[in-house]
């Protein structure tokens, strides 16, 4: 079918008159007639009871004006569909395994409207990048650091543990003999053994895990106990916490960057609200996700 065709049918639906359809058209008045009368042979229907005043639609004008305005909108933007938007914001961030997907979201969520728009190549935290999403003692020594939130290690135990019939946790004396999962590569690996090996020798270690997603997946499979950051396990089960007698040992992640980065107005607009205002983030209790 015609492209003209419909356009003429379109006009003439919406101007009830032949004459004005003409004028909408740019095209004479027998040129619309004899356009009309063609869609009408091809779909052998009536589409339009002409008078002296102008048309009059038939029921199935009513049933067809819809589509064909469809159609006319849909190949009217095939053109700017292969339209590349033209991103004037870029940013190159490397971000760090085993951060809680809500600060995440509410990091990227708030960048992106700071900028109205920006086009993220998004990789594992690197020298190159121009942020790093990361851990304080990760970063590189020559660069800045901007922290966004802080997190207490909180010792985890598997659901059905008999030590979870206690409300508090002597390291001393209720650790005697029981099951741990380390992760060496993290952060607070080391002051996590010199807390379990001052308070008691007898410690049995049953795994070790390149990474916190994998020492949780083992504490929710209830291979034994572990300290993992509060707000990676926000929203998971399989397991309680419990507080305990001992040192307690946290975690800062922030934004790690150099003063070059700066130089991108994206970065900058980026590094400059986060300076003023904390990352708003809500908890998975407050949903109910958290057992």
């Amino acid at each position: 079918m015609e492209l003209r065709l419909l356009r003429f049918f379109v006009a003439v639906y919406e101007q009830k008159n032949l004459t004005r359809a003409s004028e909408q058209c740019f095209v004479s008045q027998p040129n619309i007639s004899n356009g009309i009368k063609q869609l009408e042979e091809k779909m052998n229907k009536t589409l339009f009871i002409r008078h002296k005043r102008g048309v009059e639609m038939t029921n199935e004008a009513h049933y067809f004006y819809p589509i064909a305005k469809r159609l006319l909108d849909e190949l009217e933007m095939l053109p700017k569909m292969f339209e590349k938007k033209k991103i004037q914001n870029k940013i190159t961030i490397g971000v760090a395994d085993s951060l809680p997907q809500e600060h995440k979201r509410q990091f990227f969520k708030k960048s992106n409207a700071l900028n109205n728009l920006v086009e993220w190549s998004v990789k594992p935290i690197d020298r190159s990048c121009e942020l790093n999403l990361l851990v304080r003692e990760w970063k590189a020594e020559e660069d800045l650091f901007l922290p966004l939130w802080k997190e207490d290690y909180k010792l985890c135990i598997p659901n059905g543990h008999s030590l979870l019939s206690k409300k508090e946790i002597d390291l001393v004396e209720d650790l005697k003999d029981e099951k741990f999962i380390h992760c060496p590569p993290c952060e607070a690996h080391k002051q996590c053994l010199s807390i379990l090996s001052a308070a008691n020798q007898n410690m049995i270690t049953v795994a070790n895990c390149e990474t916190k997603t994998e020492t949780l997946t083992l504490l929710m499979a209830g291979l034994g106990l572990t300290f993992l950051p509060e707000h990676f396990i926000d929203g998971w089960y399989g397991f309680e916490t419990r507080p305990y007698k001992g040192p307690n040992y946290f975690r800062e992640v922030g934004l790690s960057y150099s003063r070059k980065s700066l130089q991108n107005p994206a970065v900058s607009k980026v590094i400059n609200h986060f300076s003023k205002n904390a990352l708003k983030t809500q908890s998975f209790k407050a949903f109910g996700y958290y057992n």
